[in-house]
C-alpha cells in the first residue's frame, strides 16, 4: 500500500510540474539525454522537498526528474515529419 501511495504522489508531482512548465521548457526537457537530464535532479529533490516536506527520505524520491524526462520525452520529443 505504501509503494502505490508512493506511485500516486510522484505522478502528482509529475503531473504539477508539467502543467507549471512552459512548452518550450517541456520540449527542451524532453530533447535533451539522458546525462543532461540527471544534472536538474538537485532542483526537483528541493521542489519536491518544499512540496512534499523535509520528511521525507532523501532517496524516497529520486526518480522524479527521471520520470519526468520519460513521459515528457513522449509527449513533447521533436521529431521529423516528412
Amino acid at each position: 500500500m505504501k509503494e502505490q501511495s508512493r506511485i500516486d504522489v510522484i505522478d502528482q508531482i509529475i503531473d504539477e510540474i508539467i502543467s507549471e512548465l512552459p512548452l518550450k521548457e517541456r520540449t527542451g526537457i524532453a530533447n535533451m539525454n539522458k546525462e543532461d537530464a540527471e544534472i536538474l535532479q538537485r532542483t526537483f529533490d528541493l521542489y519536491v522537498r518544499r512540496k512534499i516536506g523535509s520528511k521525507t527520505e532523501d532517496d524516497e524520491y529520486s526518480d522524479i526528474m527521471n520520470e519526468l524526462w520519460e513521459r515528457l520525452r513522449e509527449t513533447h520529443r521533436l521529431r521529423v515529419v516528412k
